[in-house]
């Protein structure tokens, strides 16, 4: 009897343990996430001048970070941009876009081509507290039209990024961020 009794519970050991084994949750290894990598990285703080263009449209916006810390339009000299619609975002996504992934590392003139670099859709130029200029070319979309190729203008290194940070840019041109005006009796 005693011999049968161990037997059992041996067999319910093992069929508890088989079910265990087999409904435990399974834990997946942890993918080391690589680091975002940037077209170009800077603080916003030190982001002191915007000029975007939109060649195809042969339109620009320029802005200007005066000494009270707040953005104004610049050339010709106008008023502080709407705060609204401008937030803290603006000098945020120009001081570096991360990049969804590289394209091409030395991509040859041909290459640049096919992207779209003969003939920008948008022209950025950066300018810095300390003097530095970034200038940042954004071509074609690429085929789904989930991103733009990007890349500095003096670089043969090309990337995509998401095209609402495109769109975003293009926005503060097609529709200058204005201040609301004044209703009158105010």
């Amino acid at each position: 009897m005693r011999l049968r009794s161990i037997l059992i519970l041996v067999a319910v050991l093992a069929v508890a343990g088989a079910v265990y084994y087999a409904t435990r949750p399974v834990e997946e290894p942890e993918t080391p996430q690589e680091p975002m990598e940037y077209v170009w990285y800077f603080e916003m703080e030190e982001l002191q001048h915007i000029q975007i263009e939109l060649p195809h449209l042969d339109k620009t916006e320029k802005f200007l970070k005066h000494e009270d810390r707040q953005w104004y339009f610049d050339d010709p000299p106008g008023p502080r941009v709407d705060p609204e619609r401008w937030g803290g975002g603006i000098p945020l996504i120009l001081s570096g876009p991360g990049a969804e992934r590289p394209i091409a590392k030395g991509a040859t003139e041909e290459q640049l081509a096919v992207f779209g670099f003969e003939q920008p859709v948008m022209l950025l130029t950066l300018t810095k507290n300390d003097g530095e200029v970034v200038r940042i070319e954004v071509g074609d979309e690429v085929p789904d039209g989930h991103a733009h190729y990007v890349r500095l203008a003096d670089s043969t290194n090309v990337y995509i990024v998401d095209a609402t940070w495109y769109d975003v840019l293009e926005r503060l041109v097609l529709e200058p961020p204005y201040p609301p005006e004044e209703e009158e009796g105010e």
